[in-house]
């Protein structure tokens, strides 16, 4: 008597071979998940380097905070794409404020990575992931 089936051995092996297909297609999903936010965290920081360049031009120095009203008719109320509040530091060199990095609040991307964008004396660099530190 052969009956057509499977048997409970087939059917965990199949069930077994599923879920890895499922689990590897999940973090496949997640990475490029990331992937997108940090492109989008670069397309806005680059935005607003070009607000603070602009600044930077008019004044001679880069702003202390995103909430200078020279960055009119941008949204600085933005958040990066983790929800945090973007960050922006101005450091000196020879005594005046001719430096700066605008960067993310987030700072677990990539195993302790930020995405920032740095300027030097009105010239701005490409956002990129960095140390967090």
């Amino acid at each position: 008597m052969h009956e057509k089936g499977f048997t409970l051995m087939e059917m965990i092996v199949v069930l077994v071979i599923i879920g890895l297909l499922i689990s590897g297609g999940i973090g496949f999903y997640n990475g490029f998940i990331e992937n997108s936010k940090v492109i989008k965290a670069k397309s806005q920081i680059s935005v607003m380097q070009g607000a603070v360049d602009s600044w930077y031009a008019e004044h001679g120095l880069y702003p202390t905070n995103l909430d200078d009203q020279m960055l009119a008719g941008l949204d600085t109320e933005a958040k990066d794409p983790w929800g945090k509040e973007y960050l922006i530091v101005v450091t000196s060199e020879g005594g005046t404020d001719n430096c700066y990095v605008i960067r993310t609040g987030y700072e677990q991307i990539h195993q302790n990575k930020v995405v920032a964008g740095r300027g030097k004396n009105g010239r701005s660099e490409e956002p990129s992931l960095v140390d967090a530190t």
